[in-house]
């Protein structure tokens, strides 16, 4: 919000105007994928299976470790699917998965940690490895 001056012929008035704002509820774009029994040795990615392709907002839970070489990070994704919507056709989510969350100028991936059902969908706990 900020004033602005509007001049109607000899007055000057102030009028407090709001300023549009993008900030949509599911900003990043996600893939889950689920691990497949797959003994092709030609290829390269074993998690073939999608689980979940489409929008999601992905933020911190604020737990870390760094017990080792590599800093681990807790975060959450939100995904707009229901519980109900998740079955035979969609998969839910199980701990294992994959994720790649793209954030716009980067990449983050880690593996999914445990899901739960959240207001406007589906919430997925997942640790992301800082290399």
């Amino acid at each position: 919000m900020r004033w602005i001056q509007e001049y109607t012929g000899n007055q000057t008035s102030q009028v407090l105007t709001m300023d549009y704002k993008d900030n949509p509820r599911f900003p990043h774009t996600c893939v889950i994928k689920r691990r497949t029994d797959d003994d092709d040795p030609m290829t390269d990615d074993q998690y073939s299976q999608i689980i979940y392709q489409g929008k999601c907002r992905s933020y911190n839970v604020n737990t870390t470790s760094g017990t080792g070489d590599v800093i681990i990070s807790n975060r959450k994704l939100s995904l707009p699917v229901k519980q109900k919507e998740w079955g035979e056709s969609r998969p839910i989510p199980i701990e294992g998965d994959r994720v790649e969350v793209n954030k716009g100028s980067y990449t983050e991936s880690g593996e999914v940690i445990d899901k739960m059902p959240g207001n406007l969908g589906t919430h997925i706990l997942w640790k992301y490895g800082r290399n």
